[in-house]
């Protein structure tokens, strides 16, 4: 008798610790802020910037970065809605959240299109192209950290900036 409580809490607490270990990591204020503090000092060291360059540089970089972030979430809750609802909206509905959808990733890439100026206004081209790919280096480091599958921060071991060797 006692042997068959002991299977049936068994199957009961079973189920509930593998979800639990399910779970994604929950991230929170301060490990966005270590994120953005290992992206600074990835680009820094990426871009090369000298002390003028940085001066300058940095407040249109996180200008440009505050403005995406913005269309970005915004364009992420439209998706999150039609995802949470799709079997209940009408047709008419989903056309207006397509079409905002769309609208966004086109003031996305107005926004880069704009901001590409901007940054070509206080670096030397080939540091504005070295900005482009450093982006897309630490975004790719960040994802196989999140995943489990990276070297360590991001800018450390394989893929991080490469020295004067050009």
């Amino acid at each position: 008798m006692m042997t068959r409580y002991i299977f049936i809490a068994f199957f009961l607490i079973l189920p509930q610790a593998y979800l639990a270990a399910q779970q994604p990591q929950r991230w929170g204020r301060a490990d966005f802020e270590q994120v953005e503090a290992e992206r600074i000092a990835f680009l820094t060291r990426y871009l090369e910037l000298t002390s003028d360059e940085a001066k300058e540089f940095w407040p249109v970089y996180n200008d440009y970065r505050n403005r995406r972030e913005l269309l970005t979430q915004e364009r992420q809750s439209a998706a999150w809605y039609f995802n949470q609802n799709w079997r209940n909206l009408q047709v008419d509905e989903i056309e207006e959240i397509a079409d905002k959808f769309i609208s966004l990733q086109v003031q996305e890439a107005k926004l880069s299109e704009e901001y590409h100026e901007k940054f070509r206004s206080v670096l030397p081209a080939v540091k504005v192209m070295r900005l482009y790919e450093a982006e897309n280096m630490f975004r790719m480091q960040l994802l196989r950290r999140v995943r489990g599958t990276g070297a360590g921060a991001p800018g450390r071991g394989q893929g991080g900036p490469p020295g004067n060797n050009r």
